[in-house]
């Protein structure tokens, strides 16, 4: 019996099948390609069309001249200026004296200067308060809030400064306004494993890295449900008769089955890699960081193999129980139970440094294949080529053993008819 001739004839007989079926072909690549930039693009829209009504309520509306400092505050010019800056940023603002004003429930976030503001601010031995007020489960008011503290912040900036400026005036000193404001600074030096200089764009690639750990996620269920359809469904289609009845094994079917569900999931992987960089790019671009992402071409090569075998390792480990099943939804429910411990996984690949876990915790969970999955990204983004070509080869090692053992699990009674 020539098994390899078997294998490739099933094999592209299963392509051909799967190039026939464009709905599902058409639906992995583009559903990961569109998402999330779908999603980006409509975020950003709709942020950006979300109406936000902010209240400047200046209860002070008073200019106060300090007789020590001889610094002049003016809450009406800190309403005014506010004002401007948050139309510039696309909120609408109202200027009122009424403190009554937050009561409007159409106000979402209001800035509340209180009376005496002005004269305490431009106090040497006094400070000024002023208060926010946000309305709760708004989520346009979250943001509106940052502003808003950023405002005041420069704004207090300013004033500190210009009354250090008076006060080394008066004292007849040398000295400058940082030196006295930040007497200690702190800078962050990134740099590469090695401790060699790295360029800031380093940082967003290695989020970028850290998405396609969370990337796999998206790319074993496709692969899953096409293993369903083609075991579960042909026997109720009642083709797999014919196909167990030429000169063929159930485990050739089996190898046929899931190496193009296997492919699938690689097309689909591609698709997703493709929809997250213009997904990351249009988030740079939106944040006005005014460059792209740097992506590896290699680290997307990498990603690629890893979810080839990342998927094999998933559908061998349901193949037992797919084939014991009476139906579709039965086969799902199972294939559920095994995708949601890879989401597990992957999930937290992406807050947790797996590779920098202690080994006494890190080599026990060698034994589950979507370890691998992550140190291989994980790996290779710090720049350990060498442990993530080893992770990748034993993960090929453990998606082949587990294929090796769920296809020689196989029933050919069962695979026909189903458990009885």
């Amino acid at each position: 019996m020539n098994t390899g001739k078997n294998l490739s004839t099933l094999l592209w007989k299963e392509l051909l099948d799967l190039y026939r079926d464009r709905k599902t072909l058409f639906t992995s690549i583009l559903l990961p390609l569109i998402s999330l930039p779908l999603i980006g693009f409509m975020g950003l829209a709709l942020v950006q069309q979300q109406p936000v009504l902010i209240a400047i309520i200046d209860a002070d509306n008073k200019t106060y001249t300090d007789p020590v400092l001889n610094v002049t505050v003016s809450s009406h010019w800190l309403a005014e200026n506010a004002s401007k800056i948050l139309e510039k940023l696309g909120y609408n603002t109202t200027i009122s004296s009424n403190p009554d004003l937050i009561k409007n429930p159409d106000i979402d976030v209001a800035l509340i200067i209180p009376p005496g503001f002005a004269k305490n601010a431009s106090s040497p031995n006094l400070t000024a308060r002023v208060k926010i007020v946000r309305k709760a489960g708004v989520q346009a008011a979250t943001r509106a809030e940052g502003t808003l503290y950023s405002i005041v912040s420069v704004f207090s900036r300013n004033i500190s400064d210009l009354k250090m400026k008076m006060l080394i005036e008066k004292a007849g000193i040398n000295a400058t306004l940082i030196a006295l404001r930040n007497p200690v600074q702190a800078a962050t030096e990134i740099v590469g494993i090695q401790g060699q200089p790295v360029s800031p764009e380093i940082e967003l690639r290695n989020a970028f890295a850290r998405i396609l750990v969370l990337a796999f996620s998206f790319v074993v269920t496709p692969a899953a449900s096409y293993v369903i359809d083609g075991i579960i469904g042909e026997r109720e289609r009642k083709t797999i008769e014919l196909l167990l009845a030429g000169p063929i094994t159930p485990q050739e079917v089996i190898y046929a089955k899931l190496i193009a569900a296997s492919i699938l999931g690689l097309i689909t992987a591609l698709a997703d890699i493709a929809g997250l960089a213009v997904y990351m790019v249009t988030i740079s671009i939106s944040y006005g960081l005014g460059f792209s992402i740097i992506i590896d071409p290699l680290l997307l090569v990498v990603h690629a193999v890893t979810s080839f075998f990342t998927i094999l390792a998933t559908i061998s480990i349901a193949l037992p129980f797919i084939t014991r099943t009476k139906g579709i939804r039965s086969a799902s429910n199972i294939v559920s139970m095994v995708t949601i411990i890879a989401l597990v996984f992957f999930f937290t690949g992406f807050f947790v440094d797996y590779i920098r876990l202690p080994s006494e915790i890190l080599y026990p969970l060698y034994v589950v294949p979507y370890t691998h999955s992550i140190l291989v990204i994980q790996s290779y983004i710090l720049g350990y080529y060498g442990r993530a070509l080893i992770h990748i080869m034993v993960l090929a090692i453990i998606s082949g053993v587990l294929l090796f053992i769920s296809s020689r699990t196989i029933n050919s009674e069962k695979l026909l008819v189903g458990p009885s």
